[in-house]
């Protein structure tokens, strides 16, 4: 009785340190004018060996090593993120600017998942887990800095009062379809990562059953989810409740998508697609809070504890911190410039795209973690992602603030 006394204290400590430091940067954020997830991504590294740890080891040392509940915590809000991403996607939208939208996604993924796999293909081997790992390694980089962050993007065009405009539609769909196209992706690249060598009969594999998993959640889904809310709103119990048939469907997806050999992003993702016309504004409302309030700041806090910063102060790291954080927002101006090229969009708006979609955060961070946990990215590399994701995080709220300033006031979205 006693050990578990003194596990329960161990976690309830490490929650409420995670949660009060998290959501004190979240406020701090907001009110300087960036998104809270920048904040929340600092909480990991303030509460780390490299910032606390220094001046008050004891502290850090409730929260470092990472305790198993709060990682497990920490992964249901990974998956509810994703689901709430998933909530982000207006299908009609996707209809309406499908011509512009394939453009702009294909060159904002592409051109940055090249440049970012060219970087990693030349990196020194000092920078690899093993040498033998060369190619999931630059795979890996290049599908992390390929990745546009939705709820980043989301929060940013609402705050600034641009969602309705042309900008704000087609950075939105762009940013889905290229996460979208992402986590297809990562599934492959975990697939030959796992694998540890190109296997076509295993790519083959992984896409088949990719394929039909989407397919059969694409013709049953509705349908079943359709059932799902009906049932719930003619059974008018407390317990069943729109909140509680989001959360199970998104948890379902996401173990069937691990149990198939997929990512569980991808089942959760699917899973917010899915109930999006289904959400009342109390169910939205709960969602929200819950996920933006309890799970996902763990998640992120929890990402940033596992960035080792002190592996950052060396010359050499540094130097390939800047080039890897150049290669990413060169990545995406250019890729953005391309698809532009093949659209009627002006130079001001291909602008506001460009930085809209520049902005990696908590997508980045996904792909990061899972590469961190499978053994393909080293501590040092991952904290470079990491701090990559929050460069660009901080960097678009007053770009794009600027740059929508430059577009006529009465530019609605065509």
């Amino acid at each position: 009785m006693v050990a578990e006394t003194g596990t329960l204290l161990t976690f309830l400590a490490a929650l409420t340190l995670l949660l009060v430091t998290a959501h004190t940067l979240g406020i701090v954020a907001n009110r300087a004018g960036f998104a809270p997830v920048v904040g929340e991504l600092l909480t990991g590294l303030v509460l780390g060996p490299a910032v606390l740890g220094v001046v008050a080891p004891a502290v850090t040392a409730v929260v470092v090593p990472v305790p198993d509940r709060v990682a497990a915590l920490a992964s249901l809000g990974l998956v509810l993120l994703l689901v709430l991403a998933g909530t982000e996607v207006d299908v009609p939208a996707l209809r309406r600017h499908v011509r512009p939208t394939i453009a702009l996604a294909v060159g904002a993924s592409v051109v940055p998942f090249l440049l970012g796999f060219g970087l990693g293909w030349v990196l020194p081997a000092e920078y690899l887990a093993t040498p033998e790992q060369r190619l999931p390694f630059a795979l890996f980089l290049a599908t992390a800095l390929s990745i546009s962050a939705v709820p980043v993007a989301v929060r940013v065009l609402i705050d600034l009062d641009a969602m309705d405009r042309t900008v704000g539609q087609l950075t939105l769909t762009a940013a889905v379809v290229i996460d979208a196209a992402g986590w297809v992706a990562l599934t492959v690249v975990s697939d030959i990562a796992r694998q540890g060598r190109v296997s076509l009969l295993g790519v083959g594999r992984t896409l088949l059953v990719l394929a039909v998993f989407v397919a059969l959640v694409a013709v049953v889904g509705p349908r079943f989810v359709e059932w799902l809310f009906e049932t719930v709103e003619r059974t008018d119990s407390p317990v069943l409740t729109g909140f509680s048939a989001v959360v199970v469907l998104g948890f379902a997806l996401a173990g069937a998508s691990l149990a198939l050999g997929l990512e569980a992003v991808l089942g959760a993702f699917l899973a917010g697609i899915l109930v999006r016309n289904h959400l009342d504004g109390e169910t939205s409302r709960v969602v929200h809070l819950v996920t933006l309030g309890l799970f996902a700041p763990l998640f992120f806090a929890t990402a940033g504890l596992q960035a080792d910063l002190t592996g950052l102060f060396s010359l050499d790291t540094l130097f390939v911190g800047g080039l890897t954080l150049t290669v990413a927002v060169l990545g995406k101006v250019l890729g953005v410039a391309v698809g532009a090229a093949f659209t009627d969009l002006t130079r001001d708006e291909t602008v506001c795209l460009a930085i809209g979609l520049n902005a990696r955060g908590a997508m980045e961070i996904v792909v990061a973690a899972l590469g961190l946990t499978i053994g393909i990215l080293t501590p040092t590399i991952y904290a470079v992602i990491v701090l990559v994701a929050i460069v660009t995080s901080v960097m678009t709220p007053p770009l794009l603030r600027r740059a929508l300033s430059r577009l006529p006031d009465d530019v609605p979205s065509r």
